[in-house]
């Protein structure tokens, strides 16, 4: 795969080469990877700080789906605990639109003002909950 970098264990993208953290979880949902190289690209991601990240729970949905589907069940569960909980420890009683934990104020919008705080994208928990775990 031309556009597989071996030696940083990921996909890329571009003339630029970018590593994104969606184009990652996207090929392991598309079946583009064996489990032990999805696995291995969950970890090289997780140590490369030059990722583009993520910030909204639409595509942390995606990312708990991918470890799932390679078997790391435990992983997903602590994944989705910690980020979402991570709202719920802001005092919110529901989810967020946007939401990265490292910068709970970032907002492409602007401001978080008009954030939606109660969106429909974030119940990722209570699908998966119901759907693998209980």
């Amino acid at each position: 795969m031309r556009l597989f970098d071996k030696e940083k264990g990921l996909f890329i993208s571009g003339p630029e080469k970018q590593i994104s953290c969606a184009s990652q979880i996207w090929m392991i949902l598309a079946g583009v990877t064996d489990r032990e190289t999805g696995i291995n690209i969950i970890e090289a991601l997780d140590h490369c700080p030059d990722a583009e990240g993520m910030s909204s729970p639409y595509m942390y949905h995606h990312r708990i789906q991918a470890l799932i589907d390679l078997g790391l069940k435990d992983r997903a569960y602590r994944e989705m605990h910690e980020y979402w909980g991570g709202m719920v420890n802001r005092g919110t009683d529901t989810f967020w639109e946007l939401y990265n934990p490292q910068n709970p104020d970032e907002s492409p919008y602007g401001g978080i003002v008009i954030h939606s705080f109660c969106h429909a994208w974030s119940c990722t928990p209570a699908y998966f909950l119901r759907k693998y775990y209980y």
